[in-house]
């Protein structure tokens, strides 16, 4: 009987997500179909003349979103409202924002809040959504504040190449820079980067290309946001995070699955804090997320199938490394397939600590991992720890 209910819901679910992208395609072509009746029209450019005086006066602060996120103005002239408001009330009630509280809709705005509910749209199609008019505006809650971006990139013919852009602006003009990159569905290559011989005799793993280093560097703080770890795949490389530390600043991944088969899937040596949601790491040629002096969280994360430890939390100073895990998909399994007897599913040496959030403990998210090494803590002075808090520190 579950199983039964389980599958009609996702059936009602699939026929409302059908509906909205018909809905979204019949508002973009309504919308071409009255730019087109209104280009030539004198009383139309008069309008936009108006419209344009109107907007310079009253700009500035948006509410966190940029010029972009905002929807475009729902007037017309005149003589274009009645055509606009047949197709409206096939489609979706129009309001203004501004109008009297009274006849705010809420009950369609209600209803709106309901289909999304089902629907669940990630954050760039949420944002693309927002613009699409007020009602789906005043339904969905705000996309990630910040001027963004997004990959594939007409002007980026590789991922490597959009963020070394980004990292360049961020030096020069960083109040210009994009702070909420979108990666959208498929598979994406990252190629890495080649790194100074003096380095990479002074690395302390090797590999086969010893100057090569398979990693997307993030040199400042970001928001970098997939279509869902089913979804956005992240391939031959991992996220290697830098930056200076600053409180309240970090580096947030969302909803992707990364396979590194060179390294390492997360690598923070001494860089910005960290959160990772909703992220798989798997199969990983070094250790699926590796933290050393540093912090971070990880929420609903799996991490699964890499060579060494599945996380590596670890200090080199007397200021304590933490990583924090909570959610209940949250898991650690497989890892470990060097079959190296020094490393473990949950990794946590000397002066770090890994904390798992009630009810969360390592003997329930740590399993199956190679030999039997769930857990360890270790450390020449002050041993590391690896245990179950009530509350986080971080954040």
């Amino acid at each position: 009987m579950q199983g039964e209910h389980k599958e009609n819901m996702q059936n009602l679910k699939e026929e409302l997500r059908a509906k909205i992208e018909n809905y979204k395609h019949e508002l973009a072509q309504a919308e071409n179909q009255l730019r087109q009746l209104c280009e030539n029209q004198e009383e139309d450019q008069t309008f936009d003349n108006r419209q344009q005086q109107k907007s310079s006066k009253t700009g500035g602060d948006m509410g966190g979103e940029t010029e972009d996120d905002m929807p475009a103005s729902p007037h017309l002239p005149p003589n274009k409202r009645s055509r606009f408001a047949i197709i409206s009330q096939q489609i979706v009630l129009q309001f203004q924002p501004s109008v009297d509280p009274d006849d705010i809709p809420y009950e369609q705005i209600a209803f709106w809040k309901n289909i999304f509910s089902y629907i669940q749209p990630n954050d760039y199609e949420r944002l693309h959504l927002r613009r699409l008019c007020n009602m789906f505006r005043a339904s969905l809650k705000a996309p990630p504040p910040g001027k963004w971006t997004e990959y594939p990139h007409p002007n980026h013919a590789s991922i490597d190449s959009l963020f070394n852009r980004l990292n360049a602006l961020n030096f020069l003009v960083p109040h210009l820079t994009a702070t909420v990159v979108f990666i959208k569905e498929g598979e994406h290559d990252i190629q890495g980067y080649e790194r100074e011989p003096a380095a990479a005799a002074a690395a302390e793993e090797a590999f086969e290309d010893a100057l090569h280093e398979p990693y997307l560097r993030v040199k400042y703080a970001m928001k970098i946001i997939g279509a869902g770890r089913d979804k956005t795949f992240i391939q031959g490389g991992g996220f290697q995070i830098q930056g200076a530390k600053e409180e309240g600043k970090k580096v947030v991944l969302k909803g992707m699955t990364t396979s590194n088969g060179g390294g390492s899937g997360l690598l923070n040596n001494n860089g910005l804090s960290f959160l990772c949601d909703s992220m798989t790491f798997t199969q990983c040629g070094c250790t699926g997320v590796f933290a050393r002096n540093t912090n971070g969280r990880l929420i609903n994360c799996v991490i699964t199938q890499c060579r060494y430890s599945g996380l590596y939390c670890h200090s080199t100073t007397l200021i304590e490394s933490l990583v924090e895990l909570e959610g209940s998909q949250t898991k650690v399994e497989g890892n470990g397939t060097a079959d190296n007897s020094g490393h473990s599913g949950l990794y946590s040496f000397e002066y770090s600590s890994i904390h798992l959030l009630y009810p969360l403990t390592k003997e329930s998210v740590s399993t199956h991992n190679h030999g039997g090494r769930n857990y360890c803590s270790l450390g020449t002075g002050i041993s590391g720890v690896i245990q179950t808090v009530d509350s986080f520190e971080l954040f």
